[in-house]
């Protein structure tokens, strides 16, 4: 087990109150008496986490890559220590971590940051919210909170943009504020002991060109899931930079990916491996078709047929299930531990576990068919399968192109985004090329390496300005495009456009930097969080990436290239009956894509609207929650995999930091 060696850094000043004044008198900048009190309030309250905490620990690791990685793209490397990660020794002065917890059904916790000198309400949620403050204290070039792009800074200096005389772009109105200023301590600093290397301020403002007023934007499709805000106003133009060009996107070689690359039609895919609702209790299935079918209003809505994994002696029935909030992704949950405390053991996997001794109640208490589920589910997030070969060029180049991979849980098809472990997990690639390299005159494919060809972007926040709009990049998929019309579209309240920022083009990079497969934030969202609607209200919609997962992190493999196998079913192994069938869907005969008669789920088997509302509002209280099941997962074991907001190895942060907290 490798150690990872870091080099301490410290922030030099800091903004951060204790106590703030207010019209009142002074009132100390946290959560409140009431809030802090456990006995006060045992369903919800707020806890002050001490200076070594893990998830502390897990934000000052994610902080210091993050700044280490912003030290490097502006030029700068120290030479000593050169190969140790960065870690912030502790938060700038007066800042301090919180623990909220909320003892409802789903008992979920989430942590702020506390001492922005405003007051209360304005804390940050995560490593990556406070990053950008962090940055703009370390860089120690201004006093001037408007310099700062942060959230809670960044809108305030907007309603003064005044625009430069003969010159493109424009400059905010400065307005001096304070900020503490410390002597330099007698130990290692990142930035403020080391004037000469300071960066120089952002000139992003200057990048922004005027533009004509700005078109209408086009109506999005309507997704139940998530109203479109209405627009309420025009935003920023966020050109990529001129020294980057886009590539074009590869046209869908298949019917079936073309389908996939529309916004709304399907979240899921045949061949993907899913969570799913059995009423009480969680499941794990894989898809084995999908459709469409007509809805009380005469609508088409998708349906899957899913088939629950189980150990190889017994496999339950196929279900219907015509709604997607019965469903969630693989990554979006991490698997519980067996319910055979025996089995919890890293030598055992679903190929080496005697499931016969299993089921005689030789490993002591428990339920087989959930243990041969999650031991399949870790299986198959191992695995990868490449298809659809496009060429069989192995004697000139000794590489082969693929048209879409099956990658752990998931099927990824060219010409669209999946997420990266680059960056710290920030950053996506619109996939172009799907390369198996073969060794030097070789033509073992099971010794060839993976690779993928694209443009990389990163999703990139600035103020808006009434009369301007970003231009629609058609380089990049119309599911990208859509979702972040969306999400500009709830952000308007508060100033704030996005755009995905082009930061390199025609990248290589090989399959071990894969988390998975990008997914609609303005789609998924509203299925998995519980807050969605009030988020929405206040004009803020997180990147549903850092709610999920990475392939490989179920196996403690995050970052590992997998078990190559020739077939999707083979993956599947024996958790799964040997007659089974993944459809082609619109690429098969229509027989493959045919729905069992008279076996659906239970808002089939009811029918009519009160009917599916009252199934609705039952599965929204159950969730899951009804003590250890037989057939599932159970209020027992939630806790364990229900870790929305975990960054690799915990609830701490949006996306940022790899396996084992290194950078």
């Amino acid at each position: 087990m490798s150690v990872a060696y870091y080099r301490p850094v410290w922030a030099a000043r800091s903004d951060g109150e204790r106590e703030i004044k207010t019209k009142h008198g002074r009132e100390f900048n946290g959560p409140t008496e009431l809030q802090l009190n456990k006995n006060a309030s045992e369903d919800e309250f707020f806890e002050l986490l001490p200076v070594h905490h893990d998830v502390a620990q897990d934000w000052k690791r994610a902080l210091g890559g993050m700044l280490q990685r912003q030290w490097k793209e502006h030029g700068k490397e120290l030479e000593t220590e050169k190969d140790k990660k960065w870690i912030l020794v502790d938060f700038p002065e007066n800042y301090r971590l919180y623990k909220h917890v909320r003892k409802d059904r789903n008992k979920t916790e989430a942590y702020f940051l506390y001492g922005y000198p405003i007051g209360r309400k304005k804390r940050y949620k995560s490593a990556a919210d406070f990053f950008p403050h962090l940055w703009w204290l370390m860089e120690g070039m201004s006093n001037d909170r408007t310099e700062c792009s942060c959230k809670h800074c960044a809108p305030d200096w907007i309603q003064e943009v005044k625009p430069l005389p003969g010159r493109d772009g424009f400059t905010p109105a400065r307005k001096e504020t304070s900020v503490k200023k410390e002597s330099a301590p007698a130990r290692p600093q990142a930035f403020a002991s080391n004037p000469q290397v300071l960066v120089k301020q952002r000139s992003s403002s200057q990048d922004i060109k005027s533009s004509k007023p700005a078109p209408k934007v086009p109506q999005q499709p309507p997704i139940s899931k998530a109203p479109i805000p209405a627009a309420t106003t025009t935003v920023a133009r966020a050109p990529a930079p001129p020294s980057l060009t886009p590539n074009p996107l590869p046209p869908p070689k298949s019917r079936e990916q073309e389908q996939d690359a529309h916004y709304g039609k399907y979240i899921y895919r045949a061949g993907e491996l899913t969570w799913f609702n059995r009423g009480s209790a969680w499941g794990l299935s894989v898809i084995i078709r999908r459709g469409l079918f007509k809805d009380h209003s005469n609508q088409d809505r998708p349906r899957y047929l899913v088939q629950p994994l189980s150990h190889p002696f017994n496999h339950p029935e196929t279900k219907v299930i015509t709604t997607e909030t019965d469903l969630r992704p693989w990554l979006a949950w991490s698997a519980p531990s067996p319910t055979h405390q025996a089995l919890a053991l890293p030598s055992f996997n679903y190929n080496t576990v005697d499931w016969k001794s299993v089921l005689e109640g030789r490993y002591g208490v428990g339920e087989t068919e959930v243990d041969g589920s999650i031991f399949a589910a870790k299986m198959i997030d191992d695995s990868f399968t490449l298809i659809e070969p496009l060429s069989n060029n192995t004697t000139t180049t000794g590489e082969r192109t693929y048209n879409g991979i099956y990658f752990g849980g998931e099927k990824i098809w060219a010409g669209e985004a999946i997420r990266l472990r680059l960056a710290n997990g920030q950053d996506i690639m619109i996939i172009h090329q799907i390369i198996e390299k073969l060794k030097p005159n070789s033509t073992n494919i099971a010794s060839a390496t993976i690779h993928f060809v694209g443009d990389i972007y990163r999703y990139t926040n600035i103020p808006s300005i009434p009369g301007q709009e970003p231009p629609e990049n058609t380089n990049l998929p119309i599911r990208l495009r859509q979702d972040l019309q969306y999400r500009n579209r709830v952000t308007a309240t508060k100033r704030v456009i996005s755009y995905w920022k082009l930061v390199g083009t025609a990248s290589r990079i090989g399959i071990e930097q894969l988390k998975g497969r990008w997914y609609e934030s303005s789609i998924l969202l509203p299925i998995l969080s519980q807050t969605f609607p009030q988020d929405l209200q206040r004009g803020e919609i997180t990147d549903v990436g850092s709610w999920i997962n990475g392939r490989g992190d179920a196996n403690a493999a995050g970052g590992k290239p997998g078990t190559r196998y020739k077939d999707r079913l083979e993956a599947f192994g024996k958790a799964v009956p040997p007659d089974t069938k993944i459809s082609r869907g619109l690429d098969g005969p229509p027989e493959e894509s045919a729905f069992p008669e008279g076996r659906g789920s239970v808002v089939q088997a009811q029918g009519g609207q009160a009917q599916v509302q009252q199934v609705q509002q039952q599965q929204q209280q159950q969730q899951g929650l009804g003590g250890v099941q037989m057939q599932g997962v159970g209020d027992g074991d939630i806790a364990e995999f229900m870790d929305l907001d975990r960054m690799e190895e915990g609830p701490f942060s949006q996306g940022y930091g790899e396996q084992g907290g290194q950078f």
